[in-house]
């Protein structure tokens, strides 16, 4: 299952993000990213049982090769490109047609190297002086060349250890770098230019954040940086760039039925969220780059608020299989919760900001103390720093009703959470809870409205006066 529907998901990306008959001839070359994904690997994980999210890039690059020949070769693709999601539109001959199509993996030995020149003529530089021909065999002892015309044509084997002192090969036919190599039809033979798309592996992105409070601690400097990182073996340079996060599988998210039945539409939550950046950048092989995410933000105005959560969130276990018993996680011995201490700030996005670090700074006089360092809470045009725990916010959960329909491959469960606020001033609590059971699902039922932080993270926002309490209950339906 989970290599058929990597392979479908991709082949959708590549439709999705493939270029238009009406794109400019010779573009830029455009790399799609998608977010290195968390590791689930526990028993009903995403990733329990070998299956894999997947991640990589799509890179659409612009190349002019030449038609008419034997074979056309493109070095210096993707050393992790994927063979089968490989587009080649001809755009000077439309009606061109690839007969046959190789993908040849980059020579990373001398004698590897030496190999496939094999046919070619190549000079030898050896003790004696130099001797030129058509280099007919390779080994890691000797090299056979062909020297000669007519009838002095003979074969001359040369030892390499020692005899051999150089070997030049001739220029420009890139047959050490990976390649792709086709059989091209065409009736207009010479210079063609191409549009190559594929999907490689390698390349990934994460996102970091940095927040510095001013001393009162009511405004602070946050900025939002992209790591990407290639381990493509290829470079691309003056790349436009777009970074994707967000979903279960990459650029599409597929949900598993395991119990056979028709496959339900994921949550919107889920929808990958996508993140162009402004300027060209160079995607050096082996190397990592960052980039702006977001416009930095100076003395922005931050509001202190206390996060509550009954439970860590128990998702990430249960994304290739649904948790159907009622009785685990209903309230019994799960203690009064965890609450924090946060600042929020405003940020200009439309939905939830990529998961990812923040390093948190406080002004201090004229030098910086740090903070905290963090995962980043995020919501839809909000940003959420957690700093300290809180001892006067506490709180339980429970199960108010639960019913498992094991015909209709249902689960509606009802939760109660109550807050109790022992300081002596007003509190603005952001109530978190997860709908952790399975990502296919729906809100049933509400007492007060909730926001979305994540594709299975709901957040109630209650103001708890002082020595008081405040209850949330909601109803939560999942299907698969």
């Amino acid at each position: 299952m989970g290599a058929s529907v990597r392979r479908l998901s991709w082949l959708c990306a590549a439709l999705a993000f493939a270029p238009t008959a009406g794109a400019d001839r010779r573009g830029r070359t455009k790399v799609t990213v998608w977010a290195s994904s968390p590791g689930t690997a526990s028993y009903g994980g995403l990733t329990y049982g070998g299956y894999a999210p997947t991640t990589g890039a799509m890179i659409t690059e612009h190349r002019e090769i030449t038609v008419g020949g034997n074979e056309v070769r493109l070095a210096g693709v993707a050393a992790t490109l994927d063979p089968a999601s490989i587009q080649l539109r001809d755009l000077t001959d439309p009606a061109s047609t690839i007969t046959e199509q190789r993908f040849v993996a980059a020579a990373t030995t001398p004698t590897e190297i030496m190999h496939r020149h094999v046919g070619d003529s190549i000079t030898v530089v050896t003790s004696k002086g130099e001797v030129s021909g058509i280099l007919r065999s390779i080994d890691e002892q000797a090299l056979v060349l062909e020297v000669g015309t007519g009838d002095q044509r003979r074969l001359q084997v040369m030892r390499r250890d020692g005899y051999v002192q150089d070997v030049r090969l001739p220029p420009g036919t890139g047959v050490d770098k990976p390649s792709l190599v086709w059989r091209i039809a065409s009736k207009k033979p010479g210079k063609h230019d191409v549009e190559l798309t594929y999907r490689a592996d390698g390349m990934s992105w994460t996102a970091d954040y940095l927040a510095v409070l001013d001393e009162a601690g009511t405004s602070m400097d946050f900025s939002a940086w992209a790591t990407v990182r290639n381990a493509t073996g290829a470079t691309f340079d003056n790349a436009e760039l777009t970074l994707v996060s967000g979903g279960n599988a990459g650029p599409l998210s597929l949900t598993f039925n395991p119990y056979g039945g028709p496959t339900r539409t994921a949550s919107a939550a889920a929808v990958p969220v996508r993140y162009p950046i402004a300027t060209p950048v160079r995607l050096g092989a082996g190397q990592s780059v960052q980039v702006e995410l977001l416009p930095a933000k100076q003395k922005a105005k931050s509001r202190p608020v206390i996060t509550y959560e009954a439970m860590p969130d128990p998702s990430p276990g249960f994304q290739a299989y649904p948790n159907t018993d009622c009785n685990q996680f209903n309230g019994v011995g799960m203690g009064t919760g965890r609450a924090e201490l946060a600042v929020e700030l405003e940020v200009a996005t439309k939905d939830a900001l990529p998961e990812g670090r923040v390093r948190t700074f406080r002004r201090k006089g004229d030098r910086l103390e740090v903070v905290s360092e963090d995962q980043l809470r995020s919501s839809a045009g909000l940003a959420r720093i957690r700093l300290v725990p809180d001892a006067d916010i506490v709180g339980e959960r429970k199960a108010v009703a639960c019913t498992y329909d094991e015909r209709a491959h249902t689960v509606v469960e009802k939760i109660e959470v109550k807050i109790q606020n022992n300081s002596r001033r007003t509190a603005e609590v952001v109530v978190r809870e997860f709908a952790w059971r399975w990502p296919v699902w729906r809100l049933e039922a509400e007492d007060s409205k909730s926001g979305r932080s994540g594709a299975q993270t709901l957040e109630y926002r209650a103001k708890v006066p002082a020595h008081g309490k405040k209850t949330v209950t909601y109803s939560v339906v999942y299907t698969w």
